[in-house]
């Protein structure tokens, strides 16, 4: 399994843990280009769109992806493009501190 994915594994595995609804979305014929890897919304109805990049650093965000993620920005849900474990943990912190 790539590091990418391995990522992507673990971030559902919690947010499954912790009761959020999941859309892993999958490129390809039928998903909009730019739209994030993880969508999840929690038990209060936070929108989070999670952008999951290499581990590496070597990811990078394409405009398209930009555009989607200042959309949902402008909606009220939050977006971000997460690297690491870390990285998700220190974001969920954060969203779950709103409430």
């Amino acid at each position: 399994m790539k590091p990418e994915q391995r990522l992507q594994s673990q971030i559902t595995a919690y947010l499954r843990q912790n009761d959020h609804f999941i859309n892993k979305t999958q490129a390809g014929p039928g998903t909009d280009i730019g739209t994030p890897d993880i969508i999840t919304i929690d038990k209060h109805g936070r929108f989070l769109g999670l952008e999951i990049k290499r581990p590496d650093g070597k990811g990078t965000v394409s405009v398209e992806q930009k555009a989607v993620g200042n959309q949902i920005k402008r909606n009220g849900g939050r977006w971000e493009v997460i690297d690491s474990m870390t990285k998700f943990l220190e974001v969920m912190t954060d969203v779950e501190q709103l409430f």
